[in-house]
């Protein structure tokens, strides 16, 4: 039987695949539309994207854990995680207004901009995606909730963002 939701430490994790899954599949279907002209394509993938970029700006301002105690090197690497989450969500929003204005012009040489500006945005979060795996998997960030800043009313998620770093002395 799966524990509850509420036992998760933070949600950061159940919420950030949607929009991973959803930037990709934006960044195939524009590369469709771009080949294959179909009104039902363009909007699908309009969808697709504005759906994934809301969901990445969720996962990177509501359910953003917070951390505490971290070394010098995770640091570094939680740093980079968020530029390239930040990338994710620019580049997602751009694509998609530049996808909602294909709907209304559709021109050629848009389709391709809309295409560089959504394969941007799959690699963003691709990169934001290896950054997030090595926080939990090298420097074992989020598991059970370590290094996670812990709150009386619930989970490390939330939209104030601060991150504690360990002073020289005492990082590994």
């Amino acid at each position: 039987m799966p524990a509850p939701v509420a036992d998760y430490p933070t949600y950061h994790p159940m919420v950030v695949h949607i929009p991973i899954v959803l930037l990709l599949m934006a960044a195939l279907m524009q590369l469709v539309s771009v080949f294959r002209t179909s009104v039902s394509i363009n909007w699908l993938t309009f969808g697709v994207a504005l759906v994934g970029t809301a969901g990445a700006y969720v996962a990177s301002t509501y359910v953003h854990p917070h951390t505490d105690g971290l070394s010098d090197a995770a640091q570094a690497a939680l740093e980079t995680h968020e530029i390239y989450a930040d990338y994710t969500m620019w580049l997602g929003l751009a694509g998609t207004l530049l996808k909602g204005l294909t709907l209304w012009q559709p021109r050629k040489w848009l389709e391709a901009v809309t295409l560089a500006t959504l394969l941007g945005a799959a690699v963003a979060v691709g990169l934001a995606g290896h950054q997030g795996g090595a926080l939990t998997y090298l420097y074992g960030i989020g598991p059970r909730g370590a290094y996670l800043e812990q709150h009386e009313e619930g989970p490390a998620d939330g939209n104030r963002h601060e991150h504690n770093q360990q002073s020289s002395e005492t990082t590994r």
